[in-house]
């Protein structure tokens, strides 16, 4: 099957020109062909209708090979022109070559023009998919370009020496430097030592191991000389090589971030001091009605927050449970002072009085927004795991750990120290009592760190 062929054949002769197309005929293609012999005529042609291939005579009266080159060259079209001459030396056919010609022919050889013209369209052809690949590439490199311009955050590339190589108009915003002034800049020209030290360290493990370095925080400083704080995340560039060639990465600037943060742990730690003077008030508060057990709930307090501690629960745990230790007693601001400060023994019915205090407690705290829950811990301090407590009679499954902690702070203490009614019976009695009642009454595991605290590590309540 003959491979269509569009030709511009540049010849004074009708006999060449029947030649040419016999030899392409030969050679495989279905020549569609035009004729011209000036330059007008070549022009018009050229800019009327597509060409596969340009075949011209070298010596014409009105034109000639290098006028038809130079014509050619001029529309800047990618047309192969082969120059056919039946007398045409080796310096003048080089020439031609020189100024743009794809090949000559002599006219007494005219079986190699199939092959000229096979190999020029390939060349043609080849040239074609380059542009069209540069052109992909082109394209692709605007769009990221743009892309990167385009984002808030910043771009960057650098060597492996960590000096910027590129990087967007982000980063220069962020950055506070003129894009010449960042061009080559290293790291170290915009942090302190400290902070050059980490960058180099954590880009060396990127580079010995090849893995993406994680999110990294540091502060810059900007040209003006204020701080940024920003967040990066970086990767290895390889070369075409394949061979480490620097490092790519993303920044972000969260020095607002940053800002806001500390602003809010400053705001949290002033409502915890806060929280806390409230505490310590209500506690004063219940202790002035009873003078004998005053600083009974702070001692139950500490020890309650040494157990948890040991029992490793949360921080957050811990602070709720000391916050609800120091006011557990709150609720016998409801108890006539006279029962609270009396100095014999209780009746039954005072005694009940007394045990309301619990529920009491509960009911004043139960309305305040507590970040813990506190009037649940208040409400359960005398609450035992077999269900023997009050309340509420709960059993060890609907009772809070913190509960449990409390219960046995709680019964240590007031076991150890002097009531109205009788005096201290001494921490081995208080220690006896929940070892004795271990798994029982009280949480077995409570039990067991707090005598550790005391008999191993030498807990003891403050004066």
């Amino acid at each position: 099957m003959l491979i269509p062929l569009r030709v511009l054949i540049v010849e004074d002769s009708e006999d060449d020109t029947l030649l040419l197309l016999r030899e392409l005929k030969k050679a495989g293609y279905e020549p569609s062909a035009q004729r011209v012999e000036t330059a007008d005529d070549m022009a018009y042609a050229l800019m009327t209708k597509p060409w596969d291939m340009i075949l011209s005579d070298y010596h014409m009266p009105a034109f000639s090979g290098l006028h038809a080159i130079a014509l050619l060259k001029k529309t800047g079209l990618d047309i192969p022109i082969i120059i056919v001459s039946g007398a045409i030396g080796e310096e003048t056919a080089l020439d031609c070559i020189h100024r743009g010609a794809s090949d000559y022919i002599m006219k007494g050889n005219p079986a190699r023009l199939g092959l000229s013209v096979r190999r020029e369209l390939e060349k043609k052809d080849m040239r074609l998919r380059q542009r069209e690949s540069d052109e992909a590439l082109r394209r692709s490199e605007e769009k990221y370009r743009s892309i990167l311009e385009n984002i808030q955050d910043g771009y960057y590339e650098v060597d492996l020496k960590g000096n910027f190589t590129f990087f967007n108009n982000a980063l220069v915003k962020i950055w506070g430097y003129p894009k010449e002034d960042l061009l080559g800049m290293n790291s170290r020209a915009y942090t302190d030592p400290e902070t050059a030290k980490k960058l180099y360290a954590e880009h060396n493990r990127v580079f010995s191991t090849g893995k993406p370095g994680g999110l990294l925080d540091y502060e810059i400083i900007r040209k003006d000389g204020t701080r940024r704080t920003v967040q990066s995340l970086f990767s290895l560039l390889t070369g075409d090589d394949g061979h480490p060639a620097g490092f790519s990465g993303i920044v972000r600037d969260i020095t607002q971030i940053k800002q806001l943060e500390k602003e809010r742990e400053e705001y949290l730690e002033r409502l915890r001091q806060s929280l806390t003077a409230t505490i310590r008030a209500i506690a004063i508060m219940v202790e002035s009605r009873d003078p004998y057990t005053a600083g009974h709930q702070k001692r139950v307090a500490e020890l309650a927050r040494a157990i948890a501690q040991e029992m490793k629960l949360d921080v957050s745990q811990v602070d709720g449970l000391w916050m609800a230790a120091t006011i557990h007693d709150v609720g016998k601001i409801a108890i006539p002072s006279e029962i609270l400060t009396k100095p014999t023994k209780l009746t039954q019915v005072e005694f009940d009085l007394v045990k309301t205090h619990a529920q009491a407690g509960y009911e004043i705290l139960k309305d305040i927004d507590f970040p813990w829950p506190i009037a649940r811990m208040v409400l359960e301090h005398h609450e035992k795991i077999n269900g023997a407590g009050y309340p509420n009679r709960l059993t060890s499954e609907k009772i809070l750990l913190e509960s449990k902690i409390l219960v046995v702070a709680d019964v240590v203490e007031a076991m150890a120290s002097h009531r109205p009614y009788r005096p201290a019976l001494g921490i081995g009695a208080a220690l006896d009592e929940i070892r004795k009642n271990r798994g029982a009454l009280y949480d077995a595991q409570v039990v067991d760190v707090c005598l550790n605290l005391f008999e191993k590590q030498h807990f003891a309540f403050k004066e």
